[in-house]
């Protein structure tokens, strides 16, 4: 290899690793997508959107609970940031919840415990992601809860991606996909 080839495949080297390493952004949720600047009450809309394609939300005998715990981009579900108060109080007053659980994060299939008027499911979400246009993406963890006053429930733990489209103030779901399962880390 002469000395001027060596050089240009250099160069070739030093371009291809720049501009590799400001694309790759190691996301296992949302991997390549932006977080969507999307306000209290229009971000509990999307996640109701999206719970509305993983339950029959209009079920009287149907107990959502919200995780605060906003799932991490990077996977796992280690705490890395929290959902405001002002969706959290969008979600209650739309009756899409009827409190608030945050069962520990383990590895362990064990249902977790809740205080709760009966047996039911805690809710977890990602941040609310931007695709194109008006199509949105979020992720939704799912896991079953028992109270301390029921009989021990089966274990049931998910998670979805949710493709969703948006038009004025409404939100509805355009594609579902199953994500793999990962381990949970222990928090702390």
């Amino acid at each position: 290899m002469t000395r001027r080839a060596a050089r240009s495949a250099f160069w070739l080297l030093v371009i291809l690793a720049a501009c590799s390493s400001g694309s790759e952004d190691h996301f296992v949720r949302g991997h390549g997508l932006r977080v969507a600047s999307v306000g209290g009450p229009a971000r509990a809309r999307v996640y109701e959107a999206a719970l509305s394609a993983a339950f029959e939300l209009n079920d009287p005998a149907l107990i959502l609970l919200l995780d605060r715990r906003v799932l991490p981009r990077v996977g796992g579900y280690a705490e890395e940031a929290r959902i405001t108060g002002p969706v959290e109080k969008a979600m209650r007053q739309r009756g899409v919840i009827k409190g608030v659980c945050e069962p520990p994060i383990t590895p362990s299939r064990k249902t977790p415990q809740c205080a709760a008027s009966g047996p039911g499911y805690v809710v977890r979400f990602s941040d609310v992601l931007r695709r194109g246009g008006d199509s949105v993406e979020v992720y939704l963890a799912v896991q079953k809860y028992a109270t301390p006053t029921s009989a021990s429930e089966e274990s049931l733990r998910f998670e979805r991606a949710y493709q969703l489209v948006g038009a004025g103030e409404s939100w509805r779901p355009t594609r579902e996909a199953r994500v793999r399962e990962t381990a949970p880390a222990p928090s702390g």
